[in-house]
């Protein structure tokens, strides 16, 4: 079971096509379409209007799916936070799996869901990139309408800057046992990475890592790494079963390249 959480913007089709992208692959349970109320006279006006005008119409086409109308202020990092948060903790209450689409909220509410996400592991995250890209540019390179639009976009006044507060717990270790552990626990991930991001059993690891024979205290020792490993999100390890593979996730996989670069320097 799995809901979406469709913090809706400035965009229409594209956060569509993801709704309808992703129910065709996966049950969804339920639909959140999450709108800006926020009431102010300013130029934000502009992007609440387009978000309720957008989840109004949403709400419409995907009549089928009853979604759940929710208004709530994407410029304010409290609001934002507590709405998108009840959602996600409702969800993990319930069981369920959750994907939150941030293809056309706020930069602000895209930082606010990411940082919610890292502390679930039931929650994803997704956007829903365009076809060509859509800048709004005025006129063409040369142009007087296009400089003129040039200059007044480069030149946006700003006000003071907002620092996202993220969760305490990192991948980084907090000690310094725990920074032994995290130099073997990369090693591991890099070895996967290597050899094509899975390997048949916790075997395969030892023996990648210049050991002859895998020996009880060696096969007791790795599985601790791997278990370590699967809770930081970063391998999957079939269970119940003798030949346990154990592969490396989406993020896990993006995670070794990086290291692996660093290898390479």
């Amino acid at each position: 079971m799995t809901i979406i959480v469709c913090l809706v913007g400035t965009h229409f089709r594209r956060p569509f096509d993801g709704i309808r992208f992703w129910s065709k692959r996966q049950g969804i349970t339920r639909l959140y379409l999450l709108y800006s109320n926020a009431q102010t006279e300013d130029d934000t006006a502009i992007f609440s209007y387009m978000s309720r005008k957008n989840a109004e119409g949403l709400k419409e086409r995907l009549e089928i799916m009853d979604p759940i109308m929710v208004g709530y202020d994407p410029m304010d990092h409290r609001d934002s936070f507590r709405t998108i948060y009840g959602i996600l903790h409702q969800a993990r209450q319930d069981g369920e799996g959750v994907l939150i689409d941030i293809t056309s909220t706020t930069n602000l509410t895209q930082g606010v869901a990411l940082t919610i996400a890292l502390m679930f592991r039931n929650a994803r995250v997704y956007t829903v990139p365009s076809k060509q890209p859509a800048w709004y540019v005025n006129g063409r390179i040369g142009d007087e309408r296009f400089e003129e639009w040039f200059e007044n976009a480069r030149n946006q006044p700003s006000i003071d800057p907002l620092e996202i507060n993220l969760p305490g717990y990192r991948l980084e270790p907090h000690t310094k046992h725990e920074e032994k552990e995290w130099v073997i626990e990369q090693e591991v991930l890099k070895l996967l990475h290597d050899n094509g991001g899975e390997a048949d059993s916790i075997s395969d690891i030892i023996r990648w890592s210049g050991y002859k024979a895998a020996s009880p205290t060696l096969r007791n020792r790795y599985s601790r790494i791997i278990n370590r490993l699967e809770l930081k999100g970063l391998v999957d390890a079939d269970k119940g079963s003798k030949m346990k593979a154990i592969r490396l996730t989406g993020f896990g996989n993006i995670f070794a390249e990086a290291l692996s670069d660093l290898a390479d320097v």
